[in-house]
């Protein structure tokens, strides 16, 4: 992998992390599902992360999951 691709993963990853981080200044499911699919999220990952909400996780549950899924 290439510095500037590991640059972009990195950035990817914290573009998601502040989106998820500001919907629990501002719980707003609408805008937080269009936000993630915007950063560059599947529909399908986007759905995970709304039913992990729905149970309650934390941000850094979420991130692990999404990390074991493979989307950073």
């Amino acid at each position: 992998m290439s510095t500037t691709e590991l640059r972009l993963e990195k950035s990817f990853e914290k573009r998601v992390l502040r989106t998820l981080q500001a919907n629990f200044r501002r719980n707003n499911p609408v805008l937080l599902r269009e936000s993630l699919w915007a950063n560059g999220l599947s529909h399908e990952q986007v759905d995970v992360v709304m039913s992990l909400l729905e149970r309650d996780q934390t941000v850094s549950e979420i991130m692990e999951a999404l990390r074991e899924q493979g989307a950073f």
